[in-house]
């Protein structure tokens, strides 16, 4: 590699934010060129040839999102550093580098929950009005202003103030807002019966799906969004209806129907990088100090080609190179190979258990919030990416992925 290829890897680093090989976070200005392969070398030397060649590579990556295989950060409670630092910040751990980034503070509250990450933004409820509740979009990978969405319809226990902050259990969106401004779509569960809603951009309301089947998990799968609840229903959901009637919910599709046999305490969909869906199913104990994973069973998703509806699921006891990443956060895999320090054929985990389930919650009325790990779907064990400081008392927020932002052209 040339000094000048060299140099405008650098550069696209500082443009956005992250080192070139995309492993770690950028934070110290130098170039980190580990895990940097012959076609991300390749797709540079075509890049830097003009400004025009630059701009078409940057617009076939954004369209194709082919170099988005960022290693997500842990968005923790700060530590016991001082009172102010503690009841105002959290901090980013960098499970590459095995270390909190001290410099880079998100503007999250430390008292508050966050109730989904998705695109690099993270989603908190701001506050209650007599509208409904306020969720904000926060961003600061990128020197963005807050979003706020409109009031989500809440009936909020009187006299229970706590109550609003886990009205929410996820908010995910579609697209990043800072790449995709106009077309983005928020999809939230709510409610004590966690039903689902939509917002699109420029909409001044919610749509809400008044179906009861107590849904776990919601992602974006190829343009449509996929929801799954208690029983396994998974449905797809196409959210370019929205336009057509904002007031009307969007055409549903059921891809597999309620199963009375399967009900679990908590499951996610996950798209692998090739597209597959896969079905995850989390598995708990409960003990005196609260929820505790013991491990996950992964289904992969067999279409029907005539009509498009899940055919059967098949239980995979390895997912090859891929990782995933699940909790609050918007679930998403990435390609182990592309990142030496991530493990391949493994799930990274945040404790994310509703606090509706109250037979978990320890003595004091508080949940330690340090469900968390890797499990490794080959031996079946689980080891440690992160453990919450033990100074820590009271309620501690949950921690959450979060990912830097792609512009394009890592």
């Amino acid at each position: 590699m040339t000094p000048y290829e060299l140099r405008q890897i650098q550069l696209i680093g500082i443009e956005s934010g992250y080192r070139a090989s995309s492993s770690t976070w950028w934070v110290d200005g130098s170039a980190d060129l580990d895990g940097v392969g012959a076609a991300e070398i390749d797709h540079v030397r075509f890049a830097v040839v003009c400004k025009d060649w630059r701009s078409l590579s940057k617009e076939y990556n954004q369209a194709t999102q082919r170099w988005r295989n960022i290693l997500p950060m842990l968005l923790i409670p700060s530590e016991c550093h001082g009172k102010s630092s503690l009841t105002t910040r959290k901090l980013v751990y960098s499970i590459s580098q095995g270390k909190i980034l001290d410099d880079h503070k998100l503007r999250v509250p430390f008292s508050k929950r966050c109730c989904g990450s998705s695109h690099g933004w993270v989603a908190t409820i701001e506050y209650q009005t007599d509208q409904g509740l306020i969720i904000a979009l926060r961003n600061s990978f990128r020197k963005a202003w807050s979003i706020y969405l409109p009031p989500l319809d809440a009936k909020v226990p009187e006299g229970n103030t706590g109550y609003h902050e886990f009205y929410v259990p996820k908010v995910v969106l579609s697209s990043d807002p800072a790449l995709d401004p106009k077309n983005y779509v928020a999809a939230a569960i709510c409610g004590s019966n966690c039903i689902l809603a939509f917002t699109k951009r420029g909409q001044t309301h919610w749509t809400y799906i008044k179906r009861k089947s107590f849904l776990f998990d919601v992602i974006f799968h190829k343009g449509h969004a996929c929801t799954v609840g208690k029983l396994r229903t998974i449905v797809s959901w196409d959210v370019a209806s929205l336009d057509c009637n904002p007031l009307c919910p969007p055409k549903a599709k059921i891809l597999s129907p309620r199963n009375p046999s399967y009900q679990h305490l908590k499951a996610y969909l996950v798209e692998l990088t090739n597209e597959d869906l896969l079905y995850v199913r989390r598995l708990y104990k409960a003990t005196t100090a609260g929820a505790t994973t013991t491990g996950f069973r992964v289904y992969k998703c067999v279409f029907n080609h005539q009509d498009g509806t899940i055919a059967d699921y098949v239980e995979v006891k390895s997912i090859g190179d891929e990782t995933l990443f699940v909790g609050d956060n918007h679930s998403l895999s990435i390609l182990a190979s592309n990142i030496p320090t991530c493990l391949p054929n493994s799930i990274y985990f945040t404790d994310d258990l509703a606090p509706s389930f109250g037979r978990f919650k320890t003595s004091d009325g508080t949940r330690p919030s340090d469900d968390m790990g890797i499990f490794n779907l080959e031996d079946g064990t689980i080891t440690q990416h992160y453990s919450l400081d033990s100074r820590l008392r009271g309620y501690i927020p949950p921690a959450i992925w979060v990912v830097p932002p792609f512009d394009g052209l890592c």
